[in-house]
């Protein structure tokens, strides 16, 4: 088997309906589909689904249930011990695939096989992760903060499983790291200096369903993640992003890390123009939680966010979208 496509799945099941409903009337032995459920409360409803698409589309279609609630991050690593395939596919239950253009992407796989691959992504009818538009053997030390970036969202991310199985990663601190993911990207590309990329028209984000952080009880880290709608939600789970990435460079390049935080303060600074964007009293609160949050503290960034009170919220939010489609070439 050449791919699997291994849906991280946890209690929605009119989500998977819409992933599998997507590949009604699509042929092939190149592929399956495996729903990684983490022992859903709505597991009942979510083989019922199964089993209606089972015997509906032509895909080799597979519900491996997990015997224990593993959480987000365990979910995520464990998905390449289910599958012999070449290549795993992630999706978030929430997001789904065109099937019929599923050929072309295995098609890009057969003719470069990297061990990983970007999937751009189409949202609200914009095409996303599309900078990393060009294959490279080249990638060098200031591109991996665009790395780091487009690794953040795991769906459309294609991995190469044995190159993956190969990696010695530290999987008691990967178990609630929350950006599994990013960690072993990362870390494959620092080690073989490339990675691919995939058909633009493939990958669809669907943005609705429970929030799967804030959902899975074994998530240990989910109270903090509960409500991801709030701009200060990032304050809550970006020092485990800054965490993860010092522990890869630590097993890599420590200059990563480094290169890594120049592009984060930026971001950071754009989170302040986004914040006055919303109002004062949004801003301060912005502020507050920043200065309380477990983020390093960085003196230019919270320079830039007191100047913010003098601006008008109109402003800030110019200055945003113009520093986003001039600066920004990732995430």
């Amino acid at each position: 088997m050449l791919l699997s496509i291994v849906v991280l799945s946890y209690n929605r099941p009119g989500q998977i309906e819409r992933i599998l409903k997507n590949f009604d009337g699509v042929v092939s032995s190149n592929f399956n589909i495996i729903i990684k459920d983490d022992c859903s409360p709505k597991i009942s409803e979510i083989e019922s689904v199964y089993l209606k698409y089972k015997s509906k589309i032509n895909v080799n279609l597979i519900l491996h249930k997990n015997d224990s609630n593993m959480g987000y991050d365990r979910n995520l690593i464990t998905a390449f011990d289910i599958t012999d395939a070449d290549y795993v596919f992630l999706l978030s239950d929430d997001d789904y695939v065109d099937g019929e253009k599923i050929d072309n992407l295995i098609s890009c796989l057969i003719a470069t096989r990297k061990d990983i691959y970007y999937t751009p992504y189409s949202c609200e009818g914009k095409i996303n992760r599309d900078s990393l538009n060009v294959e490279t053997n080249k990638v060098l030390l200031p591109d991996f903060s665009s790395v780091i970036y487009n690794s953040i969202l795991f769906s459309g991310l294609v991995f190469n499983r044995s190159a993956v199985l190969e990696l010695d990663l530290d999987r008691d601190f990967l178990a609630n790291s929350i950006y599994t993911q990013v960690y072993i990207a990362t870390l494959l590309i620092y080690n073989c200096r490339s990675y691919g990329t995939l058909p633009n028209d493939v990958l669809y984000l669907g943005g609705d369903g429970d929030n799967y952080f804030g959902k899975n009880e074994a998530a240990k880290n989910s109270s903090l993640l509960s409500d991801r709608t709030k701009l200060t939600s990032n304050l809550n789970y970006q020092p485990f992003l800054l965490l993860t990435i010092k522990k890869v460079a630590s097993v890599t390049d420590n200059r990563i890390y480094s290169v890594f935080i120049k592009e984060y303060k930026k971001r950071l600074i754009s989170y302040g123009l986004r914040s006055r964007h919303c109002g004062y009293k949004e801003h301060s609160d912005f502020l507050f939680k920043y200065v309380n949050s477990d983020l390093p503290f960085f003196l230019i960034p919270f320079l830039s966010f007191l100047m913010l009170f003098l601006v008008p919220k109109k402003v800030a939010g110019l200055i945003n979208d113009m520093g986003i489609k001039i600066v920004r070439k990732s995430g």
